[in-house]
């Protein structure tokens, strides 16, 4: 859509940035332009009608680990964590050793596969269709890694779910993970070899994002991270095996979309170091899969549990009153306060060329906004 929002200034219009799919569900950007330079944005979420706050107060807990799949599906298994760690905390019950192994092993491969699809995403905004190809090829391999242990490709079933982990991993998923995490820093090399041509000329300067604006509006996260904030709720706030392991946070001080997506890529790293630390000390004792259990009433109280995930800080408040369901629970994504003020902020004063790259910068998923 073009209006002309003056007709004595013909160089002043509104357009709309958005919406489209994939990936940026029904999320659009109304922008006021004069000639190529943006002189406003107004972020419009839009509406997914999914409702699943709501409908987890219908569902048990089991149940509702499954729909905690669908809060982001580009990490769907980090949303089965940060819901499993409420009602774990709420019903105090005792995780198995192996099983919080498991957990940290499958959120980090879930960060590895949603960083590329934020590299192929952001490549793909600024015609770097190399990238987009490399990055959304080499995800397939974590997303065979995904359907071997789950049963699902995108979707895992719940398979992160309150007292552990559904089953424990195939025999053969040790060597097979292996090999995908040699395939990844095969496809990072790639990467980097080609990112002095496309990425950083449409990136480097674009979009920035000083320390005192992030702190101001919100940002989390590898957002918050390329604007110099040295923050992780893994280290943070720790929980599960996180405090055993040795990983650093990739920081950078520049601000721009091309420091988020160095901060994304050196992220995939740090998670592969991860993982193989934890293939490495993971115990052997074979896990028992978990049988639900009928009317398995969560006891009365209320927790906050948050989690980093791929776009930043996540948490979930949930309420019980004694009942087989929660009373309340309460979803909280990064993506809000990325892809409105922070957003908004950031288009203001911005060329109309470079509204793609800092859209897709910003690591953003619309359906955890709208739950």
């Amino acid at each position: 859509m073009i209006k002309k929002m003056n007709e004595k200034n013909t160089t002043s219009y509104e357009l709309l940035f958005g919406p489209a799919h994939p990936g940026s569900g029904n999320f659009s950007v109304r922008l006021r332009v004069d000639g190529e330079q943006v002189t406003s944005a107004r972020a419009d979420p839009g509406y997914l009608h999914r409702g699943f706050e709501k409908l987890m107060e219908y569902r048990d807990r089991m149940q509702n680990s499954i729909l905690s799949d669908r809060v982001c599906v580009f990490e769907a298994l980090n949303w089965n964590l940060v819901h499993a760690e409420a009602v774990d905390e709420l019903t105090g019950e005792e995780i198995p050793e192996k099983a919080r192994y498991i957990r940290v092993l499958m959120a980090e491969l879930s960060r590895i596969q949603s960083h590329l699809i934020w590299y192929g995403a952001t490549s793909m905004g600024i015609g770097f269709d190399t990238g987009f190809k490399i990055a959304f090829g080499y995800r397939d391999y974590i997303l065979d890694l995904f359907e071997l242990v789950t049963g699902g490709r995108v979707y895992p079933a719940g398979y992160i779910c309150p007292g552990g982990v559904r089953r424990d991993l195939p025999d053969s998923a040790k060597d097979k993970i292996i090999h995908v995490l040699g395939k990844t820093r095969e496809m990072l090399r790639k990467c980097e070899s080609f990112e002095k041509t496309t990425l950083r000329h449409r990136t480097k300067g674009v979009g920035i994002l000083n320390r005192g604006d992030a702190l101001r509006l919100g940002a989390t996260g590898p957002i918050a991270r390329a604007s110099g904030i040295s923050s992780d709720v893994r280290f943070d706030d720790p929980y599960e095996i996180y405090p055993e392991l040795d990983f650093e946070i990739p920081t950078r001080d520049e601000g721009d979309a091309y420091a988020r997506c160095i901060v994304g890529r050196e992220e995939i790293q740090e998670s592969i170091r991860i993982v193989e630390q934890v293939l490495e000390r993971m115990p052997e004792k074979k896990l028992e899969p978990i049988k639900p259990k009928l009317a398995n009433k969560i006891p009365e109280g209320e927790v906050y549990v948050r989690n980093e995930i791929a776009r930043g800080e996540a948490g979930v408040y949930m309420k019980s009153v004694g009942e087989e369901t929660p009373y309340r629970c309460k979803i909280r994504g990064p993506s809000l306060l990325h892809m409105v003020p922070v957003l908004e902020h950031l288009l203001k004063g911005s060329q109309i060329a470079d509204v793609p790259a800092i859209y897709w910068s910003l690591n953003i998923c619309p359906a955890d906004m709208d739950r």
